[in-house]
């Protein structure tokens, strides 16, 4: 992307278990990451953090599309 917007990512994690919970007591929370959204396409979005003097961007958060609840513009 041209000019990356500063966003907010809500997304929902993947719990996986191995010991003795029992079945209400497992969820999948929500999260919240911030950054800028540097690609999208139709199987995910990535979003970094970080960018050098050159203009490359670096320290990405890479989305699947399933688990993204709400993408948020910070900035305009």
């Amino acid at each position: 992307m041209k000019n990356p917007k500063l966003v907010s990512v809500q997304w929902v994690d993947i719990i996986a278990t191995s010991g003795w919970e029992k079945l209400d007591e497992v969820n999948t929370p929500t999260m919240e990451t911030v950054g800028y959204l540097v690609h999208k396409d139709k199987n995910c979005i990535k979003v970094a953090c970080t960018k050098d003097e050159k203009g490359d961007w670096f320290s990405y958060h890479v989305f699947p599309k399933g688990c993204i609840r709400k993408i948020t513009n910070i900035l305009s």
